[in-house]
């Protein structure tokens, strides 16, 4: 049983069965060919018939693939080209668009409000503030991380809207009711303003609000998701180069923010799309390809190797070493410990968030062994940083610069302190906006400074493609997101060189247990664009490497 591409349709191959047959009378626009008893279905709209011959374990060539998702591509432009040539983009920016990013400010202009998922590094900033400028917004409120204000109040003075009043809220609560009471274009604050200031960024009706990094957003319950629904404003963007950081549920709460209502009720949506276990756990999804469906209507999500064919590629590579018999013996008690901690719970508590999050924090003590003992109090020489020295020596005597990330602020201070050769530069989540900034620029502007150290909080918002094209991966987040958020630091429009992406990995570590779970758990990814949560199942799984 098998599909094929043949005279740009879809030929469909199987052996006479009812079943088949019926199932595929049911697709739109299906043609029986006597001559070769086949099928023939056509490539437009496509996927729907597709997963269902999938569900019945046909073959897919990858021809059949990559031709639906070409004309998927072409369709959605298309699209959005019906009201291109009613936009002047030319006069929108100081700067021209790209070709693509034209199409995502077309689509926002069209949707009205909507989700712009288009993945790190391919400019999402510039497509909505075309679109703020097309429709001739007078106010606008733009959330993003606090470490993002400044960064955005730059792009929007210095290169794309010059001469735009901008007011960076920040500072005391005097200090910024009187910024909210003052008269600009664009007002920036981020998330944890929601709470405290409410009331005085509540006083106007905005024309946009715009919702960087709006996973920030994705809880239903949390304080600052009914916060920002609750203000009022004639349009909404997200943007996320991660669009579901998480659970396939993440979705409905940053669209409904969008548009209300459009996705219904949230308890209607865990009803129709997740499979609940007896505990009221969520350990699966259904109807998957009806949600692709709802969400494509309000989100427009373009990859780097789609639009940026010209981008240089990313080659990655781990790096597998060995534990000394110290770490190795001290890890297998840990691991020994934590697994007889959780056989010992009552089944009916394993999926509890709470003792979830528990859990997670002692398998912190697992991940901080693989990185250093000395994360653990212990004054012994770790494998870990012997072998990142080692791979440093590599790089000596060349041009190329360095990113090294960590999820650790600690393990980022021992590095700094280890790596003193190359010079290196720290940013980790303590660190000022001023700060950021000039570590940035003597970054890339000085030639001694090889290396740049950067944990997972502090790397938001960096653009450092101009001079970056290794990174080395010191340790593994548990999201795969934002493991692409740190590759997206450096592959991103304006890289000119490839990408050499190392990750150093124990064996039996913790890190090795993360990357098979990160990498395995791309079934919602590729229907919904999530990341598939952590269970206790796969802490122990990790534990039993």
């Amino acid at each position: 049983m098998r599909a094929i591409l043949k005279n740009n349709k879809i030929e469909i191959m199987f052996p006479y069965r009812v079943e088949l047959v019926n199932l595929v009378k049911s697709f739109d626009n299906r043609k029986y060919e006597p001559a070769s008893r086949s099928w023939f279905i056509p490539i437009f709209n496509a996927r729907p018939a597709l997963e269902k011959l999938a569900r019945q374990r046909f073959t897919i060539d990858s021809a059949v693939i990559d031709a639906v998702k070409e004309d998927e591509r072409r369709v959605k432009e298309v699209e959005a080209i019906k009201i291109l040539n009613d936009i002047d983009f030319e006069s929108s920016l100081a700067l021209p668009l790209f070709p693509y990013q034209k199409v995502g400010a077309a689509f926002l202009c069209k949707v009205g409000s909507g989700l712009i998922g288009d993945e790190p590094g391919t400019g999402k900033t510039p497509q909505v503030l075309s679109v703020v400028n097309i429709n001739k917004a007078e106010k606008v409120l733009i959330f993003c991380p606090a470490v993002l204000k400044y960064q955005w109040a730059s792009e929007i003075t210095d290169k794309f809207l010059p001469g735009s009043r901008v007011i960076v809220v920040d500072g005391s609560k005097d200090e910024r009711l009187k910024l909210w009471r003052s008269e600009a274009r664009f007002y920036i604050a981020n998330y944890e303003l929601l709470l405290r200031d409410f009331e005085d960024m509540n006083c106007r009706e905005w024309d946009y609000i715009l919702a960087d990094e709006s996973t920030r957003i994705q809880s239903p319950f949390a304080k600052q998701s009914k916060a920002i629904k609750r203000l009022r404003a004639k349009h909404r963007i997200a943007m996320s180069g991660t669009p579901i950081s998480n659970t396939a549920q993440n979705i409905w709460n940053i669209l409904d923010w969008c548009n209300p209502g459009s996705m219904n009720s949230y308890w209607s949506f865990i009803s129709r799309y997740c499979l609940k276990n007896t505990y009221g756990g969520i350990y699966g999804y259904v109807n998957m390809d009806e949600l692709r469906e709802k969400v494509k209507r309000y989100m427009i999500r373009r990859l780097k190797k789609d639009v940026l064919p010209e981008l240089p590629e990313r080659i990655e590579s781990d790096i597998i070493f060995a534990l000394s018999a110290e770490e190795a013996e001290l890890q297998k008690k840990i691991k020994q410990e934590l697994l007889f901690s959780i056989n010992k719970m009552d089944i009916s508590k394993l999926e509890n968030p709470m003792t979830l999050q528990f859990t997670i924090v002692k398998f912190g003590r697992l991940r901080q062994l693989a990185d250093s003992l000395e994360l653990l109090g212990e004054n012994k020489k770790s494998t870990k940083l012997e072998v990142l020295k080692e791979k440093l020596e590599e790089f000596k005597n060349t041009d190329q610069k360095i990113l090294i990330f960590s999820e650790f602020a600690e393990m980022c201070k021992i590095l700094n302190r280890e790596l003193v050769i190359y010079n290196p530069q720290m940013i980790i989540g303590e660190t000022s906006n001023k700060e950021r900034q000039r570590i940035v620029e003597e970054f890339n502007t000085n030639p001694l400074n090889k290396v740049l150290i950067l944990s997972s909080a502090g790397m938001y918002g960096l653009n450092l493609q101009a001079m970056a094209s290794v990174i080395i991966n010191y340790d593994l987040p548990f999201s795969l997101s934002k493991l692409e958020q740190r590759i997206g630091r450096a592959h991103r429009i304006g890289q000119k060189k490839n990408v050499m992406i190392y990750n150093l990995i124990g064996k039996g570590t913790a890190d090795m247990a993360i990357k098979k779970i990160i990498y395995n758990k791309q079934k919602i990814s590729d229907t919904v664009l999530g990341d598939i949560p952590l269970t206790m199942s796969d802490i122990r799984g990790m534990l039993e490497l």
